[in-house]
């Protein structure tokens, strides 16, 4: 800092102003010092100004299988929220999903020293041990049930099932199979119940449902079974998310099946391909940036307020309906006759 107040002429303290974003600079001294710091390679030590402040700029977030889509997203757009708000992120991954390894990456963060963890496992397990774990520190829940009260950020994965049912049930389907993921993942659990209560809340009976994988192979196999064991008792299909509905596609046009003339198929999440499948995938869209945005928001007012006063956050999916549903084959027969 002083090499670069050197350069530009000016006191320490007016660097300190600039490099810190703070009023009271003129445009053209703010100019020059960044022009310094740029030329002078510059960089503020932040390990120096986190022992001065006591005030740590390192957000922790702790998640785990980030090779699927919805984990990545959520990773990428915490890190970017983070950023926006003059943070850093140290991510923790999950190897294996038990307490242990929980423990263990919680561990490591509050080692650094982090200001506040955003907790990312959306898995059935009791993580109550977190509370006493992180006394001192303040957590957020992002789409994860923690075992205790503690802020959090939810999305409505059952509404967003219901709209994908509903919206099947509205196009004259009476007969609506079902690909779930496995039921220990939290939007697994509440997406296969938004199924169920809206089938329930039509009186129609549920029909036949696989458990699959979360992956595009999975879907493949489990459609397979599907056709294998129950065609001929469903016209359409809501499945658990985007990727298992791709595999799903794939194992119906092997088959033979004509879609949406023959099997209406819904998928869940919007990934960016979806609306280039073969049809494109009427699916259920998260919005990841909002998230992202809501997780390190939430987690930013418990830093601020020492941890007082827990806040929830509710992020709403939207429904995008593209060419992979159309009217039951009956429902547009009986169309058909009433044009005539």
């Amino acid at each position: 800092m002083t090499d670069v107040a050197a350069r530009c002429g000016v006191s320490y303290q007016t660097v300190s102003r600039v490099i810190n974003n703070m009023p009271e600079v003129a445009e053209d001294t703010r100019a020059r010092v960044l022009k310094a710091v740029q030329e002078l390679g510059y960089r503020p030590n932040m390990t120096a100004r986190h022992l001065v402040s006591r005030r740590s700029t390192v957000l922790g977030h702790v998640s785990f299988a980030t090779g699927l889509y919805g984990p990545s997203q959520t990773m990428l757009n915490v890190e970017e929220a983070a950023k926006d708000a003059g943070y850093s992120v140290m991510f923790a991954g999950i190897a294996e999903e038990n307490v242990d390894e929980i423990r263990r990456a919680v561990n490591e963060l509050c080692a650094h020293r982090v200001a506040g963890i955003l907790i990312h496992l959306p898995l059935e397990i009791d993580l109550s041990m977190l509370r006493n774990l992180c006394q001192n520190v303040p957590l957020v829940a992002m789409d994860s049930d923690l075992g205790f009260k503690t802020s959090a950020v939810l999305v409505k994965q059952k509404s967003g099932s219901r709209m994908a049912t509903q919206h099947l049930i509205d196009l004259g389907h009476r007969q609506i199979a079902c690909l779930r993921a496995s039921l220990a993942y939290r939007a697994a659990r509440l997406r296969y119940q938004g199924w169920l209560s809206t089938l329930k809340a039509a009186e129609l009976n549920p029909g036949p449902c696989v458990e699959a994988d979360w992956s595009s192979r999975g879907g493949f196999e489990a459609a397979r079974e599907l056709i294998k064991n129950h065609w001929g008792k469903f016209t359409a299909l809501v499945v658990a998310n985007d990727q298992m509905a791709l595999g799903a596609i794939r194992a119906f046009r092997e088959a033979g099946a004509s879609i949406p003339d023959e099997i209406s198929i819904v998928g869940f999440d919007d990934i960016p391909e979806s609306g280039f499948f073969l049809p494109p995938l009427t699916t259920v869209q998260q919005d990841f940036v909002k998230i992202g945005k809501l997780g390190v928001q939430c987690l930013l007012e418990q830093i601020g307020s020492g941890g007082a006063g827990l806040r929830t956050y509710t992020v709403v999916p939207t429904f995008i309906e593209r060419a992979s549903t159309a009217p039951a084959p009956r429902a547009r027969l009986k169309l058909a006759r009433n044009d005539k």
